[in-house]
């Protein structure tokens, strides 16, 4: 079938000329989801024109179940269920896509991109884009808009195909979302996940994936809760330790307790209720005291006021978020942070996350598709630019609950998550994580010796001048230069075994 390329226009994402402001951070101071439904940004139910759900059949294929976040589903359900999501063209044959690339670490790619049209009648041939010898590739947090001619009828769109065209290592894409603008509007296909090997080097995807769009999936068929058998019950323990130089300071030194601990600017917290467990971490930004201001004191209240609102009930993980946020809001705690907030429903097997940042967590565990442990689930690491990460803070224009980035993940007995600030995730990748919590599982180890063993080997790591770190390889990518070694900061680590 005969096809044109008409016309290509690059442009900063419209959202991304929101982040003027990043909080003091040395810039010295990538992403797996098969299984989860990702939305970045939030954006509060109600909102129209970036609706977020796609084929979360295809994301799930070891279980078969939907899950999405709630705020997604909300939006997908505000619309008719009677309603078709085809597309009308602008003018006959003609197609007007718009590409975005997401705003997190090593999200652009020089490599250019396949993508194929598929419509009820039939489909259109493969569109190489971003072969512009001069702009190769999709650049971090840009959109670029093209415009295809299809010779012939395709009926209704119904899924987009793309593919990296030339994949190889360090090369990976992490596509946002694909808008078709056509005579009824806007059409949405999202995606919110990697295609190849991130620039980091620390995780290798699918390099093809179908788009369907937004509002293709049917509400229930994307919930598809179902009680277990048996509740899950969650083993969690965590561990802080406080950047080398800040051994001696009294203030900063780590204190890990049972529920609560912190270790210089970090911070976090584990606790189980009745159906419901809660997990965070919180990383507070060292340079504000230049200005007199201790973070340590907002990630701390940060993750406090977490654990209390787990305490009294609360299993929703943005009212988690909102609840933290207003306490040191209310309290006039100066200073910002990261956070990773994560609740697990232990009736359902469902962990819902909030994450604003470079903090992150991991899922590992076993399906009946891939019996051996393996990696399922790793949240990229959220970032304005490398070395600015997302953090809510106490002047306005710090990033608001609003911004987090959802996800769910379907669990089962025996996975294990790992929190992490990015002390643990810049000094080791997710094998060598993985590695390390097998070896631990497979002696029936504590999560708190897992824990402790991780806080160790991402210290030594970040003390080795000349190893090859995720944060030596992203450095390298953001800065073209070549730098190697780990970074000295702060570390915390939060181990959960679900049984």
């Amino acid at each position: 079938m005969a096809g044109r390329l008409l016309k290509r226009q690059a442009s900063l994402h419209q959202f991304a000329n929101r982040f003027l402001h990043c909080a003091p951070s040395s810039i010295f101071t990538p992403h797996l989801a098969p299984f989860a439904f990702v939305a970045p940004p939030l954006y509060e139910p109600g909102c129209t024109g970036d609706c977020e759900a796609r084929d979360l059949r295809q994301s799930l294929p070891d279980f078969g179940e939907s899950f999405a976040s709630a705020a997604a589903l909300a939006e997908v359900a505000q619309q008719d269920s009677s309603e078709d999501p085809h597309v009308q063209l602008t003018a006959a044959g003609r197609y007007a896509l718009e590409f975005f690339t997401g705003d997190v670490r090593g999200a652009g790619t020089p490599c250019p991109a396949t993508i194929r049209l598929v419509g009820t009648e039939g489909e259109s041939q493969d569109f190489v884009l971003g072969d512009n010898p001069e702009e190769p590739g999709f650049r971090r947090g840009e959109s670029i808009s093209y415009e295809l001619e299809v010779d012939e009828d395709l009926g209704d769109l119904r899924s987009i195909f793309v593919r990296q065209a030339n994949p190889s290592d360090g090369v990976g894409w992490y596509l946002e979302k694909i808008q078709l603008r056509g005579l009824e509007g806007v059409i949405e296909f999202p995606c919110h996940a990697w295609l190849g090997k991130d620039d980091a080097g620390d995780f290798n995807a699918a390099q093809e994936r179908n788009l369907i769009p937004c509002g293709a999936v049917h509400l229930q068929e994307a919930i598809a809760e179902k009680l277990l058998e048996q509740p899950l019950s969650v083993h969690a323990s965590g561990m802080s330790v406080a950047h080398p130089e800040k051994a001696k300071d009294p203030n900063a030194r780590a204190v890990n307790r049972k529920h609560l601990g912190w270790g210089g600017e970090d911070a976090y917290f584990y606790d189980s209720r009745p159906g419901i467990s809660g997990l965070g971490v919180a990383d507070g930004v060292y340079m504000w005291k230049e200005q007199g201001i201790d973070s340590g004191r907002f990630s701390k209240s940060l993750m406090s006021s977490a654990l209390q609102a787990v305490r009294q009930g609360a299993h929703d993980v943005l009212t988690v978020l909102k609840s933290a946020h207003k306490t040191v809001q209310e309290d006039e705690i100066q200073g910002s942070s990261t956070i990773c907030l994560v609740t697990i429903d232990t009736r359902v097997g469902r962990l819902n996350s909030a994450n604003l940042g470079d903090s992150g967590f991991l899922v590992l565990g076993k399906t009946p598709v891939n019996p051996e442990m393996h990696l399922k689930y790793r949240s990229p690491q959220q970032e304005h630019q490398f070395g600015c990460p997302y953090q809510l803070g106490h002047e306005e224009k710090a990033d608001k609950p609003r911004h987090a980035m959802l996800a769910t993940v379907p669990l089962m007995p025996n996975d294990v998550v790992v929190l992490g600030s990015d002390g643990l995730f810049d000094n080791m990748d997710s094998e060598q994580i993985l590695e390390d919590v097998k070896s631990h599982i497979g002696e029936h180890k504590h999560p708190s010796a897992i824990a402790q063993h991780l806080v160790s080997i991402a210290y030594n790591n970040s003390m080795d001048r000349d190893l090859e770190t995720p944060y030596s390889l992203a450095a390298t990518e953001a800065f073209d230069m070549i730098y190697t070694g780990g970074k000295p900061d702060d570390i915390t680590v939060v181990v959960a075994e679900l049984r």
